[in-house]
This record gives C-alpha cells, structure tokens and sequence, in this order.
C-alpha cells in the first residue's frame, strides 16, 4: 500500500458502504485526522492533487476555517494554507459558497495590484528568525494601508463574519449529493 492509499484509507470512515453514513461524519472523520502527524503530506501541492476531490475539498476547507479561526485573513494568507488561494476559491465555487469565493478572489486581487502572491507572504514568513515576534506589515514590508484595509473589508463578506451563513452547511450539501463520484474515485485508491 503506497502512502496515497493509507491517507485517503484513513482519512474515511472505516464503513464498509459509504453510501450510507451521513455527509456530516466523513466530513468530521476528515477533521479529526487531518492534523494528525501521518497527514503532513496531504498539504503536499502534489499529493493534494492526486487524492479524490471531495476528500481535497474538504482538506482545503478545513485548513481555511481553521485558520480564518485561529488566525484571521491576514494569518491564512501569509501562511502555508494560504498557498492554495486558487483551489480553495474553486472549492467555494464548487460547493456553492459564491460570496466566499468572491470575497476571497477580490481579496487575491487586491494583493495581485500591489504585486503580491500568498507564496510571497508566506516566503517572507519563513525568513523570520525563530521566535521573531512581528506583525504583518512588518513581516512583508507593507506600507500601504489602502492594501490592509481592502483586504480588511473584503473579510468582512467571509461567512465567519457572518452568522447566517457556514460554508460547511454547504460542504455537507455538495458531498451528500455526490458521494457516488467519491466512491468512483475511491476504488483506484483502495
């Protein structure tokens, strides 16, 4: 068994038909394992590529929520998950998000205008000295406050700041009606 297969294996419920067990228990089989030290390689670009699309959906999801959550919009940019702005804007497309995405594109936007990518933010992160303690503008040379406060009041639209709305409402929805798809994809997996 190659590592692919015993991280999408473990990644699932250990169900013998998954056709049957809710939306809601894969997605949090998936929460509780990710984090896990045997799943530091689904945040490989090339690992993440090749697991099934609703399990990568739900990966990039949950890194985003968890640090939306732990750290706020400037926090998921500069960081590891932020690298995958684009697939994790496709997510929210996909699961119907659009406000999300939206709000996330505009806000990949603002960065692109002042010549930035989350790769460079998080680069610039890495070059920190251990235990350096900085802020953002700090830590990417910023100086322009019109870029902060774009990024700030596009936030502001994400479903976190938003309590009618919760993209894994709508997580649920999307694996629910295509969990068949899942399980195709599975069997090349198992």
């Amino acid at each position: 068994m190659n590592n692919l297969q015993l991280i999408v294996g473990k990644l699932l419920p250990n169900k013998s038909n998954l056709l049957n067990v809710p939306a809601s228990e894969i997605v949090e089989h998936i929460c509780e394992g990710i984090y896990q030290e045997d799943f530091y390689l689904v945040r490989d670009k090339e690992v993440l590529s090749k697991i099934p699309i609703l399990i990568r959906d739900c990966v990039l999801l949950i890194d985003f929520d968890t640090e939306l959550n732990m750290n706020g919009i400037f926090g998921y940019l500069e960081n590891s998950t932020g690298k995958f702005i684009d697939e994790t804007i496709e997510v929210l497309e996909r699961i119907g998000a659009v406000r999300d995405a939206k709000a996330l594109n505009k806000i990949k936007k603002s960065l692109s205008n002042f010549g930035l990518k989350t790769h460079d933010l998080n680069t610039n992160l890495h070059n920190l000295k251990e235990y350096q303690i900085n802020n953002f503008i700090q830590t990417h040379g910023i100086t322009d406050s019109e870029l902060l406060d774009r990024i700030q009041q596009e936030a502001e639209n994400l479903y976190i700041n938003n309590q009618e709305e919760n993209i894994f409402n709508n997580l649920i929805d999307y694996i629910e009606a295509n969990k068949q798809n899942l399980i195709d994809e599975l069997k090349e997996y198992l």
